[in-house]
């Protein structure tokens, strides 16, 4: 044999091995058997048997629609569902383009009531997922939007004639899922009376004389731990009740003493008591009580001067004290300025680059994420009479960060007033009374009207 022939065949036995090794596997190629692959139907989870819910579409509030309610309906068309699946609705709305948020989850009706959490002047979008509760999910055929409406002032007054008259200083508070008229006075009578609405329109007596000899004018009333709190108005004295009808006196000694023109507020679980006038000195004080009965004092003195008539609200997280008044050398100032704390002693004035006029005795509330200052009086110097020019505000201001404020359009026949009453109620805000003080034909008129802004 010549060597050329036996250097192939040894050459072919080590390439036959190689080949026939145990690690090397050769996939052998897919059999092509001609036939198209079977697909696996649209909406069916593949494997499972199971199909999704059909497709289906939103159908109201309109895709884009303006000037939405609060509370406004949404619906959408039903899915069916081929396998007879129980099919449950998921929908999600939120201010992104996609929304991602729940709003409610397990419908089994293909419309739903949006009771809270909308605020005005804002865009939201929305979707619906609708599910078989087996994994099979699927989603509208579409994204709508809507943008709610913004605050507009009321062109006539919701009533100009009040059951409980003309009055200032008075308080109106919502509590229990009614509003609460407390006290006021006018020219000639300090009032004791307690009044309850349901709508802010009719009102009926609900309590003549609660609190004896403290009547009750130019105090506060809050609610706090699911009771109504009335402090002070000229005494040094604290009251609550659990119905709006009988009162309990807390204490006579709240540490504060006699205090008239103060603000109060709730925050960080506790009551606190800001600033007034305790006898005839205007205070900058700071006190704060956990259960309404037994007060710490916080600060002495503050960074905000000493003043009266001013207000003070909660937003975003912090405690914003606003304007009032003080007196010096016999002369009333009035102030303008806006402080923030959040813990009752540092007070940090904000810097405004707008800001309504100087004031005192105006209302301040929150709502719709802005924070609002409406009416209030000042009386100025003017430097070439050298008399006191008095006016009294017929405007309203709004703000979504303390720093920027914008005035919002009146009715032309809403009078100007100062110590009024002013409260949100079902999304709204009423404003109820106060004086009117008519320099030029040297006259004074107290308000028995309730307005609304909605």
């Amino acid at each position: 044999m010549k060597f050329k022939d036996f250097f192939l065949i040894c050459l072919s036995l080590v390439i036959f091995n190689a080949c026939s090794d145990d690690d090397v596997q050769i996939d052998a190629p897919d059999e092509d058997t001609g036939q198209p692959q079977e697909e696996v139907p649209n909406g069916e989870e593949e494997g499972s048997g199971n199909t999704a819910p059909a497709e289906f579409s939103l159908a109201g509030l309109e895709d884009g629609t303006s000037d939405v309610d609060l509370h406004p309906v949404l619906s959408w068309t039903a899915a069916t569902d081929s396998d007879g699946d129980e099919v449950t609705y998921t929908l999600l709305l939120d201010t992104n383009e996609s929304p991602e948020t729940i709003l409610a989850e397990n419908l089994t009706a293909t419309e739903f009531t949006i009771a809270e959490g909308l605020d005005r002047d804002k865009v939201y979008y929305w979707k619906v997922i609708a599910s078989d509760g087996k994994g099979g999910e699927t989603e509208s055929s579409e994204t709508f939007s809507f943008s709610t409406k913004g605050f507009s002032f009321a062109d006539s007054a919701l009533t100009a004639n009040v059951g409980f008259g003309a009055r200032r200083n008075h308080s109106i508070t919502e509590f229990d899922g009614k509003l609460w008229m407390i006290g006021g006075r006018d020219d000639t009578t300090s009032y004791d009376d307690i009044w309850s609405s349901t709508d802010g329109e009719t009102w009926q007596l609900e309590a003549e004389d609660p609190f004896g000899f403290f009547n009750k004018s130019n105090h506060t009333a809050v609610v706090f731990k699911n009771k109504l709190w009335v402090i002070a108005g000229g005494f040094s004295d604290v009251w609550s009740s659990t119905n709006g009808k009988d009162w309990t006196k807390e204490t006579t000694n709240p540490g504060f003493g006699s205090r008239e023109g103060h603000s109060t507020v709730v925050y960080d679980g506790k009551l606190w008591v800001i600033g007034g006038t305790k006898v005839s000195d205007q205070m900058n004080d700071v006190w704060y009580s956990e259960n309404g009965i037994n007060w710490v004092q916080a600060a002495e003195s503050t960074q905000f001067s000493p003043r009266t008539d001013h207000t003070t609200v909660v937003f975003d997280g912090k405690m914003y004290l606003i304007g009032g008044t003080s007196v010096e050398d016999s002369s009333p100032i009035f102030y303008n300025d806006i402080y923030t704390s959040t813990d009752g002693v540092n007070w940090t004035e904000v810097d405004t680059d707008s800001v309504f006029e100087l004031r005192a005795n105006h209302t301040s509330l929150v709502t719709g994420n802005r924070m609002w200052v409406i009416g209030g009086w000042q009386a100025i110097v003017n430097q070439s009479t050298f008399h006191q020019d008095i006016t009294t505000f017929a405007d309203v201001w709004y703000s979504d960060n303390g720093t920027h404020w914008n005035k919002l359009t009146t009715s032309a026949s809403y009078g100007a007033r100062m110590g009024h009453a002013s409260v949100i109620f079902n999304d709204k805000i009423l404003i109820s009374g106060g004086l009117k003080i008519n320099q030029e034909d040297n006259t004074r008129a107290h308000n028995s009207d309730v307005w609304m802004i909605e």
